[in-house]
C-alpha cells in the first residue's frame, strides 16, 4: 500500500510539472511584435534608395517596405523624419566572441613531432577540423567596438596558424551564443603565419607555402580514399584536419596576408587550386592593383594608414626610404583606387583603434573613394564575403532587423543615432536630443532671439539679442518638448517667463507663459550653423596635394611605364660573341621583336629602327649568375628538415628588390636564384630574368630546366647552429651519403607505387586506396629521372667524389658543383662524370673546410675539360661578376675570351637556357649589354642593359632618375614636416626588414629574427 501511495505522489508531481511548463508557456508574450520606421530616407541597398517611407519591423525581421506610410493598425511607429536607416554594418574579418586559448608548450630545442591528439594534423599550424561555431561566447563590452561604429555583424575566427579552421558569421546582439549565430559554417581562415605552433616547420615563407600546397593535395586524397580504408593492409589514419577540407570547391578561404607581394602570392596559390575566396588586404593594394585585378577574388581591406615617417634631422631622414614616404602619402588613396579598378571589396576595423575607423574611411571618400561604393563596402559586399547576403546587408522583407539609423549623410556630417540588432533597438545617442545640436531664432511678438542649447555636462542654455545675453534656469527635455524659465525683464517682459517649445525637424513651435500668467504663442526657425575660423584649433587643415608617383615596383627607381621593345641597330662596337666567332671589331648588330636578327659588318639600317653608333663601345650578351640569392622573401633556408624538396623558390620571388635594378647596372639579365644550404636536399631554384618593373611571375624564366639545391660540408650537419641543433641526423659528413641514399631509395618505393597503382585494374583501383601525392617525394624522384638539375653546394674533395659515385650508382648525372673551392683536386673525376662547376674567384679561408681554396681553381678545372663559371652568391658581387671573372686571367693566365666565357654562355649552359640565351647569335634573345670599355676592365661600366630588347637600364635615364627620386624625396619631406598632426597620425609598421639573403642565412620567418647572416 505504502508504494502505491510513493507511485500515485510521483504520478500528481509529474501532471503538476507538467502543467507548471504549460502555465509557463502561457504566460509568454507570443505576440508578434511590430514595429514602423516611418518618414525616414531608406538604403536599401547601394544605388537604390526611397525617401518619406516606412520600414515595418516583426519580432527579429524587416516584414516590408510601405513607401506610402500606410502604417498597420496596432503598429508602434516611430517617426523617423530627417534620418537616414541603411542595413546593418558586417565586418568580415574579426576575433569577436572566439572563447579559446591556445595550449602552449615550451622547448629548448628543436621540434619536429608534435602531439597526436584526437585525430589532428601532422603538423601544428594545420587546425582546419576547428569550427568555431563551437567556441563562440558573446562579450557586450567588446562588441560596442563595432556597434558604436555602426556594425550589427560580423565574421570571426580565432587568428591562429596557416589552417586557422572555418569561421563564424554572427551578430553583436546581446543575447545567447544559439541566438546570434548567422552562419555557423562561414569562410575557412588562412595565412602563411604559422602562429603559436612550436613545430618547427615551416620556418620561411617558401616552407608555409609547401605546407599548404601539400595539405591541399592531402584533403583530395584522404576524402577521395578514406571509403576504401577497410583492412590493415589498405588503411588510411583518420584525420579530422584533413576530413574538414573536403569538398574544397563548394568551400570559401578568407586569406590574411601582412604585405602585399604576400598577398598576391595568397591569390595565385588559391586560384591555382581553384578555391573561392577572399584576401585579407594590408593597404598597399594600390601599387598593383592591376595584378590583383587579375584574380578572382575579393579583398577585405582595413584602414590602417602608415604614421608619417620621423624626420627630426639629415640623419634621421636617411633611415626613411622613398617607398615609405610614398605609402603614407598615398594609403589613404587606396580603397578609391581599388575601387576605381572595379575590384570588389569590403572594410574592416581589423588592425586599428576603432575611434579611427570613421576618420579614415572619411579621409578615403575625401580621396575619391564614391559613398556607394563604401557602403556596398560595409553591407552587401562584406555580407557575401561572411555568407550571410541572404539575411544581411540590405534592407530587405526576410532580412534581418539589422540597421542603422543616422541623422543626415553617415558618410559626410551625419551621426549614428541608434542601431538595431535583431529587432532591438539601442540608442547611442538619444534622438531627441540630437534636435538640439543646433542653434535655433525665436520670434516672440516683435522681439527675436537666439537659442542655444548646451547638452554637456547637463541641459543649459541661453537666450540672446544683439550683445544680451539671458541664462536659462530649470531645463527640462523629453520627447521632443522643452521646458525652462527665463528672466526677460532686460528685454522689456517683466517678471519670469516660463517656456514650452515643441522641436521637430522644420523647426519649433511654443508658448510662453509670463508673469502675469498670460500665454503668448511664438515660433522658431534653424540657424545655419557658423563654420569655425581658420584661427579655430578645430578646423581641419586644407590637405597638401599629391606629390608621390607611382611606380612599378613602387619604390626608387621604379618604372613610370615598361620599356617597349626596341627595333635597334647598333653600329662599330666590338662585340663579344661568347661564341665560335669570338671578339669581332667594327661590327653592327640589329635586334627587334626580343631576338637578334643579325650580326654583320656595316650593315644597312631597316625602316624604323634606332640607331646607336657605339665606336669604341663593347657589346656582350647579358652576364648569368649561376648562382644568387636576391630578389626573394621570408627567407632562403627552410631549415627544419633534412629534405626540404617540396619548398620552391619560385614562390618567394620578390620583384621590389633594389638588387635587381643594381645587378642590371652591372650587365647581368639572368640569375638562378638557390635554396641556402641547411640541409642536404634543399629546396627547388628558380632562374629569372633581371626583368626590373614586371611583377614576379613575369621575372621567370619561361621555359627554363627544372633545378634545384643540393649540399654538402659543414653546413648541412649543423656543426655551427649551437648546442640545441644536436638532434637532426645527419650530425656528420659520413651521415650526410646515407641521408642521400635513403631520400633516393624512398622516392624510388614512392614511383613504383604510383606506377604499379596506374597499371591495376579499373575494379580494383576502386578498392585500393591511392598513393598519396608527395610533393618532397616528387622533387627527388624528378632528380633521378633526370628531369631536375642538382646545383650542389660543395667544398672538399672528398664529398664531391661521394656525390659523384652516388650520382652514379643511381644512375643520374649530377648538374653543377656550386662554391666547389677544392675541384682542382678531382677536376678529372669531374670532367669524366661530365659535372659542371661554378665556383669563386678568389675566397679562401674564410671557414675551416675552404683552407685548401687556391684561386687558380677556376684554371685548372677547365683545363682538365670542366665548364666552368663564377658565381657571385652574394648581393654585392653580382653586379661585379666582370671583374670576378677577371680575376681569372691575372690568377691563372686564362684568355679574355674564356674569362668572359664563364659568366655568359657557361653558367647558360649549366642552367639549360643556352638555347636562348648566354651568347650574341641571330636568332637568340636579344639581352645584350653596351660597356663603356672592354668589360673585364676595372674601368668598364654599364651604358645599357637590355632583356628581350627592352631596354631595362640606361646610365642617361638612371642620372635622370637620381634627379628625380631626389626631387620627390625632398617634396615628400616637406609635406610630412608641413602637414599637420591628424595627418602624421597612423599605425607603425613593426615588421622587421629582412636581411640580404647569403647561403647560409638562418631566418625564421615567421618570429621575424635574423640570427645571423654571413
Amino acid at each position: 500500500m505504502h508504494k502505491h501511495r510513493i507511485k500515485a505522489l510521483v504520478a500528481l508531481l509529474s501532471v503538476l510539472s507538467s502543467h507548471s511548463v504549460i502555465a509557463n508557456e502561457q504566460l509568454t508574450d507570443n505576440t508578434p511584435k511590430i514595429t514602423a520606421l516611418s518618414h525616414a530616407t531608406l538604403m536599401l541597398e547601394p544605388g537604390e534608395i526611397v525617401t518619406d517611407a516606412t520600414l515595418l519591423i516583426e519580432n527579429n525581421r524587416i516584414k516590408s517596405i510601405i513607401k506610402d506610410n500606410d502604417i498597420p493598425a496596432g503598429a508602434l511607429e516611430i517617426n523617423l523624419s530627417g534620418h537616414i536607416i541603411y542595413p546593418g554594418f558586417i565586418d568580415p574579418f574579426t576575433e569577436y566572441a572566439i572563447e579559446y586559448e591556445a595550449q602552449s608548450e615550451d622547448s629548448d630545442g628543436p621540434v619536429y613531432e608534435i602531439k597526436r591528439i584526437g585525430g589532428n594534423a601532422e603538423n601544428g599550424a594545420i587546425h582546419s577540423e576547428k569550427e568555431w561555431f563551437n567556441y563562440v561566447y558573446p562579450n557586450k563590452e567588446q562588441a560596442e567596438k563595432w556597434i558604436n561604429n555602426g556594425f550589427t555583424s560580423v565574421q570571426s575566427s580565432y587568428l591562429d596558424g596557416i589552417f586557422r579552421g572555418r569561421g563564424v558569421s554572427l551578430s553583436l546582439a546581446d543575447k545567447k551564443a544559439n541566438d546570434i549565430i548567422y552562419k555557423a559554417k562561414a569562410n575557412q581562415f588562412m595565412a602563411f603565419d604559422k602562429g603559436s605552433s612550436i613545430q618547427d616547420y615551416p620556418q620561411s615563407l617558401m616552407g608555409s607555402m609547401a605546407l599548404i600546397r601539400q595539405t591541399f593535395s592531402d584533403a583530395r586524397w584522404y576524402n577521395n580514399n578514406i571509403a576504401k580504408s577497410t583492412s590493415s593492409t589498405n588503411n588510411v589514419e583518420f584525420n579530422i584536419a584533413l576530413e574538414r577540407l573536403s569538398n574544397l570547391k563548394e568551400q570559401r578561404f578568407i586569406f590574411q596576408t601582412k604585405n602585399l607581394n604576400n598577398q598576391l602570392r595568397a591569390a595565385r596559390l588559391l586560384n591555382k587550386q581553384k578555391l573561392k575566396g577572399s584576401l585579407v588586404g594590408n593597404g598597399h593594394e594600390y601599387a598593383r592593383i592591376d595584378e590583383l585585378k587579375s584574380y578572382p577574388y575579393s579583398l577585405v581591406l582595413p584602414l590602417n594608414y602608415p604614421a608619417a615617417p620621423t624626420i627630426i634631422d639629415s640623419d634621421s631622414e636617411r633611415d626613411v626610404s622613398l617607398a615609405s614616404l610614398r605609402h603614407w602619402e598615398t594609403a589613404p588613396s587606396n580603397a578609391a583606387m581599388v575601387a576605381k579598378a572595379d575590384v570588389p571589396f569590403a572594410l574592416t576595423q581589423y588592425g586599428i583603434d576603432e575611434d579611427k575607423f570613421w576618420p579614415r574611411l572619411k579621409q578615403a571618400i575625401e580621396r575619391g573613394l564614391d559613398q556607394q561604393t563604401a557602403l556596398a563596402a560595409l553591407t552587401t559586399e562584406a555580407a557575401e564575403i561572411a555568407g550571410i547576403s541572404n539575411i544581411a546587408g540590405q534592407l530587405k522583407p526576410g532580412y534581418m532587423a539589422d540597421l542603422v539609423i543616422s541623422r543626415g549623410n553617415v558618410f559626410e556630417d551625419g551621426k549614428i543615432t541608434s542601431i538595431w540588432l535583431q529587432g532591438e533597438e539601442r540608442q547611442l545617442i538619444n534622438r531627441d536630443l540630437t534636435l538640439l545640436a543646433q542653434p535655433y531664432q525665436l520670434q516672440i511678438n516683435e522681439l527675436t532671439f537666439d537659442l542655444n542649447i548646451e547638452q554637456d555636462p547637463s541641459l543649459s542654455g541661453t537666450l540672446s539679442s544683439g550683445e544680451q545675453e539671458i541664462s536659462l534656469a530649470n531645463v527640462n527635455f523629453s520627447q521632443g518638448r522643452m521646458t525652462f524659465s527665463a528672466d526677460l525683464t532686460d528685454a522689456g517682459i517683466d517678471g519670469i517667463s516660463r517656456f514650452t517649445l515643441w522641436f521637430d525637424d522644420n523647426g519649433i513651435r511654443g508658448r510662453l507663459l509670463d508673469s502675469n500668467n498670460q500665454t503668448v504663442p511664438f515660433g522658431g526657425t534653424k540657424l545655419e550653423q557658423v563654420a569655425l575660423g581658420d584661427d579655430s584649433l578645430n578646423a581641419k587643415s586644407a590637405e597638401l596635394p599629391q606629390i608621390a608617383k607611382q611606380t612599378s615596383p613602387n619604390v626608387a627607381y621604379g618604372l613610370l611605364t615598361q620599356p617597349a621593345q626596341d627595333k635597334l641597330h647598333i653600329k662599330n662596337a666590338t662585340i663579344w660573341t661568347s661564341a665560335e666567332n669570338g671578339v669581332l671589331n667594327n661590327t653592327d648588330l640589329i635586334i627587334s621583336r626580343g631576338k637578334i636578327e643579325e650580326i654583320g659588318s656595316q650593315l644597312s639600317t631597316p625602316s624604323g629602327y634606332k640607331v646607336i653608333d657605339a665606336t669604341g663601345m663593347h657589346l656582350t650578351a647579358g652576364i648569368i649568375d649561376e648562382h644568387s640569392h636576391i630578389a626573394l622573401n621570408g627567407g632562403t633556408n627552410e631549415a627544419t628538415d633534412a629534405v626540404t624538396s617540396e619548398v620552391r623558390i619560385g614562390d618567394v620571388i620578390n620583384p621590389d628588390d633594389i638588387a635587381i635594378y643594381r645587378g642590371l647596372a652591372g650587365g647581368v639579365t639572368t640569375a638562378q636564384i638557390l635554396h641556402g644550404s641547411a640541409n642536404p636536399i634543399g629546396g627547388q631554384a628558380q632562374i629569372i630574368q633581371l626583368k626590373w618593373g614586371d611583377n614576379a611571375e613575369q621575372l621567370k624564366f619561361a621555359g627554363a630546366p627544372a633545378s634545384i639545391k643540393f649540399a654538402l660540408g659543414e653546413n648541412v650537419k649543423q656543426s655551427n647552429w649551437g648546442d640545441n641543433f644536436d638532434s637532426r641526423f645527419p650530425q656528420s659528413r659520413i651521415g650526410v651519403k646515407s641521408l642521400f641514399s635513403e631520400a633516393f631509395n624512398e622516392a624510388l618505393a614512392y614511383r613504383k607505387a604510383q606506377r604499379d597503382y596506374k597499371k591495376m585494374r579499373s575494379s580494383e583501383r576502386r578498392r585500393t586506396v591511392a598513393p598519396q601525392h608527395n610533393y618532397r617525394l616528387e622533387a627527388v624522384v624528378e632528380v633521378l629521372e633526370q628531369t631536375r638539375s642538382v646545383h650542389i653546394h660543395s667544398y672538399v674533395q672528398s664529398e664531391i667524389l661521394m656525390f659523384l659515385r652516388l650520382a652514379e650508382a643511381y644512375d643520374f648525372k649530377v648538374g653543377t658543383f656550386t662554391h666547389i673551392l677544392e675541384g682542382y683536386k678531382v677536376a678529372d673525376e669531374m670532367a669524366k662524370h661530365g659535372a659542371y662547376a661554378s665556383t669563386f674567384s678568389d675566397w679562401w679561408a674564410y671557414k675551416f673546410e675552404v683552407y685548401d681554396a687556391i684561386p687558380q681553381n677556376t684554371c685548372l678545372m677547365q683545363n682538365k675539360g670542366v665548364l666552368t663559371s663564377i658565381n657571385s652568391d652574394d648581393y654585392e658581387m653580382q653586379r661585379r661578376l666582370n671583374q670576378e671573372a677577371a680575376k681569372s686571367m691575372m690568377y691563372c693566365g686564362m684568355n679574355a675570351e674564356d674569362a668572359w666565357k664563364m659568366i655568359t654562355i657557361n653558367p647558360a649552359i649549366q642552367l639549360g637556357i643556352e638555347d636562348k640565351v648566354g651568347s650574341l647569335v641571330e636568332g637568340k634573345q636579344a639581352d645584350i649589354v653596351l660597356w663603356s670599355d672592354s668589360p673585364l676592365s676595372v674601368y668598364a661600366k654599364v651604358d645599357s642593359t637590355w632583356i628581350q630588347g627592352r631596354r631595362y637600364f640606361s646610365r642617361e635615364q638612371d642620372k635622370l632618375a637620381q634627379k628625380a627620386v631626389e626631387k620627390e624625396r625632398a617634396a615628400l619631406i616637406q609635406k610630412v614636416l608641413l602637414s599637420d598632426d591628424a595627418h602624421k597620425q597612423g599605425e607603425t609598421d613593426v615588421d622587421l626588414a629582412e636581411p640580404e639573403w647569403h647561403c647560409d642565412t638562418h631566418f625564421n620567418a615567421w618570429q621575424q629574427t635574423a640570427q645571423g647572416a654571413l
